[in-house]
C-alpha cells in the first residue's frame, strides 16, 4: 500500500477583482479581512502575518511558482481549487486557475471544487450589525441589495450544463489535472443540493466520453450522493456538526463558538469515518474565521505543529490501510479562517515541517481511531439525515412564503414554459401545498406509494404503474429527488424536475435582480 497524496485547499482570493471592489471597498482582496483582525479575548492570536510581509498576489506568475516550489519541497502533490460558477455561466476569481492553465511550466498539479453555493453578504462581517465591519471598510459599501444576493446559483438546463463544462474541459485535459480511474477529479461542495444533479452528472459524463476523456470522477463533500462517485470527509464542518454547540460555546470569550484544536482533532479521527478506495479524508491545520465574521466566529484554539503533525500522521496511516490514495488539507491559504500552510511570522514553515515529517515517519504511526459506539454513530448519521432534511424545507418554504407574499404562484413557471399537463409525484404535504398554489385544471393524475388510500379530483397512480403521459412531472419529495428520477425513468421518458426546482426558478427569475 502506497502513502496518500496530499492535496491541499487552495482560496484563489488574493487578487482584485472588480465585484469585491464594488461590495467591499476599494482594493478588497483576502489579505484586507486578514490584515484588520483583531483578538477578541485574552490570548487570541490575530493578526495571523505571513513570514515577511508576503501578502502577496496570485496574478503574478512568481507566486504561483513559488507556491509550486514549496508544495514540492514539502511533500504536497497538488492544490484543490475553489471553483466559483454561477447563474449564467458568471464566474469569480477564475484567473489564478486560468493564468496557471497558460503557465504550463509551473509544476502544481490540480483539481477543482466547486462551491455551489450564492454569495451573500452573510459570508462576511461586512454584512450585518451582528458582525460588523471596521470603520475603514464599513463607509465604502456600495450597493446595498435588501436581499443581500450577490452572485445567485442556479443550475439552469442542458445548455447551461453543457457551457459549464466545455468551460473546463480544457482544465479536465490538461495533463497535471488530478485523475481518478484516469478521470479527472471535480469535487462538488453541496452536492445534494442540486435539483438536477442526476441529469447534469449523466450530460457530463456523456460530454466527457465525446471528447476523449474516460468521465468525470465526481466527489461529493460530507454527505454521501449515489450520483457521485466517492466521497470527501471535509473538516472541520463534518465533525463540528456531531459535537454539541453547547458544549464550545464561546459567550464567555465574546465570539459564537470556541473549542480545544487537539480535543476537536482527536474527535475528528474517532468520529466513525468509514475509509475507502472511494472516501477520502480531510484534515485541519488550524481554524479561527473571526478575520471574517467578527464575533459571530468560531475558534479552535492552542493549534501547534507538533499536533497537527501527529493529525496527519495518524490520518495519513489510516487512509493508507483503507486503500484510500488521496488526503486532503484544509487548507493551503485559507488565512481568513486560520487554515494555512504557508509560512508565518509566529512559526516560519514548521507547519510544511510538519507535513514532511508525518509523511517520513508515516510507520510510526497505528492507523486506527479510538473505538467508537456503531450503534450510537448510525443513530446520529440517522438525526443528522432528518435534520438535513428538515433544514430542506425550512429553506425551500421560506422561499415559497416570499412568492406568496409577493403574491406569485408557482402557475408562472408552467405557463411560461407551456406546461398544460402537470403530474405531481408525492401527494403528502408538499404535494397537497402545490395542489393548492396552481390551477388543478393543469393536474393530469398523481403519483403516489399510497395510490390506494388516496381520494382526487384526478387519477392516482402508484410509482411502478404504467401511467399516461404529461409534459412534466413534479416530484414533491425533494429530499429523496434522484431515487424517484430513476425509478420514475425506468418506464417513461417524461420530464421530471423538483418542486425545489421549480420555486427556484420562479424566485429567481421574478424576484433576483
Amino acid at each position: 500500500m502506497s502513502i496518500p497524496k496530499i492535496i491541499t485547499m487552495y482560496l484563489p482570493q488574493f487578487h482584485r477583482v472588480k465585484e469585491n471592489d464594488l461590495w467591499w471597498g476599494e482594493g478588497y482582496t483576502e489579505w484586507t479581512a486578514v490584515k484588520s483582525a483583531e483578538p477578541l479575548y485574552s490570548g487570541h492570536v490575530q493578526p495571523k502575518e505571513p513570514l515577511n510581509d508576503n501578502y502577496y498576489d496570485l496574478l503574478e506568475k512568481e507566486t504561483m511558482q513559488w507556491q509550486a516550489d514549496l508544495m514540492h519541497k514539502y511533500g504536497i502533490f497538488g492544490q484543490c481549487f475553489y471553483h466559483y460558477y454561477f447563474k449564467n455561466g458568471k464566474k469569480i476569481l477564475e484567473k489564478p486557475a486560468e493564468n496557471l492553465l497558460k503557465w504550463e511550466k509551473i509544476d502544481m498539479p490540480f483539481c477543482f471544487s466547486w462551491a455551489n453555493e450564492s454569495w451573500t453578504r452573510t459570508w462576511s462581517k461586512l454584512s450585518d450589525d451582528r458582525n460588523s465591519w471596521n470603520d475603514l471598510i464599513e463607509p465604502q459599501k456600495q450597493n446595498d441589495d435588501e436581499d443581500g444576493v450577490l452572485l445567485l446559483q442556479d443550475y439552469g438546463g442542458r445548455k447551461e450544463w453543457e457551457d459549464h463544462f466545455y468551460y473546463l474541459l480544457p482544465f479536465f485535459k490538461d495533463k497535471r489535472y488530478i485523475r481518478i480511474d484516469d478521470k479527472p477529479v471535480f469535487i462538488i461542495y453541496m452536492a445534494n443540493s442540486i435539483y438536477c444533479l442526476n441529469e447534469m452528472v449523466e450530460c457530463w459524463q456523456k460530454l466527457a466520453i465525446s471528447e476523449g476523456l474516460k468521465g468525470v470522477y465526481f466527489i461529493s463533500t460530507n454527505r454521501k450522493n449515489q450520483n457521485c462517485d466517492g466521497e470527501l470527509i471535509s473538516e472541520p464542518g463534518f465533525s463540528i456538526r456531531r459535537m454539541l454547540k453547547s458544549d464550545y460555546s464561546g459567550a464567555s470569550y465574546g465570539i459564537s463558538m470556541k473549542a480545544d484544536y487537539e480535543t476537536v482533532y482527536k474527535r475528528c479521527l474517532s468520529s466513525g469515518v468509514t475509509l475507502g478506495e472511494n472516501v477520502f479524508r480531510g484534515i485541519i491545520s488550524g481554524y479561527d474565521d473571526t478575520p471574517r465574521r467578527g464575533k459571530g466566529g468560531m475558534v479552535l484554539d492552542g493549534c501547534t505543529p507538533e499536533m497537527f503533525e501527529d493529525y496527519l500522521r495518524e490520518s495519513l496511516a489510516a487512509s493508507k490501510n483503507a486503500n484510500s490514495d488521496y488526503l486532503f488539507i484544509n487548507a493551503w491559504n485559507e488565512w481568513g479562517e486560520g487554515m494555512y500552510l504557508e509560512p508565518d511570522k509566529k512559526y516560519g514553515y514548521a507547519f510544511l515541517e510538519a507535513v514532511k515529517k508525518a509523511i517520513e515517519t508515516i510507520d510510526d504511526a497505528k492507523g486506527d481511531c479510538e473505538p467508537v459506539d456503531n450503534a450510537s454513530n448510525d443513530q446520529l448519521e440517522i438525526y443528522i439525515k432528518k435534520l438535513e432534511q428538515y433544514d430542506a424545507y425550512w429553506r425551500l418554504f421560506d422561499k415559497w412564503m416570499v412568492l406568496k407574499e409577493n403574491d406569485l404562484s408557482l402557475d408562472v413557471f408552467f405557463e411560461e414554459n407551456n406546461y398544460s399537463s402537470i403530474a405531481v409525484y408525492g401527494l403528502g404535504m408538499l404535494g397537497r401545498h402545490l395542489l393548492a398554489d396552481i390551477s388543478i385544471e393543469r393536474v393530469a393524475f398523481g403519483i403516489d406509494g399510497k395510490a390506494d388510500t388516496i381520494r382526487m379530483d384526478f387519477p392516482i397512480y402508484s410509482p411502478v404503474d404504467a401511467f399516461p403521459k404529461a409534459d412534466i412531472i413534479v416530484v414533491t419529495p425533494t429530499y429523496d429527488y434522484d431515487s424517484i428520477v430513476r425509478l420514475l425513468k425506468q418506464n417513461n421518458d417524461c420530464k421530471v424536475v423538483s418542486l425545489g426546482y421549480v420555486i427556484d426558478h420562479v424566485y429567481n427569475s421574478k424576484l433576483i435582480k
